[in-house]
């Protein structure tokens, strides 16, 4: 499991598509991925969520007509 720091972030402000979040894998929390939002940490701080690194994700909607 790769370890999400904070240089591993994109300044999103103005982004429609890929937006990206972070996402714990045990609590389904879900945190933002935008750069500008830790300005005050370390380009090295690894974001951690119920003692595990959290992930990168972006959501995807699929619309599906029922038959």
């Amino acid at each position: 499991m790769r370890k999400i720091k904070v240089s591993d972030l994109k300044d999103q402000i103005g982004v429609t598509n890929d937006h990206r979040f972070l996402l714990c894998r045990v609590c389904c929390s879900q945190n933002s991925a935008n750069l500008g939002d830790y300005f005050n940490l370390s380009k090295n701080h690894v974001f951690m969520c119920c003692d595990r690194p959290m992930g990168l994700f972006v959501k995807k909607t699929i619309y599906q007509e029922v038959a």
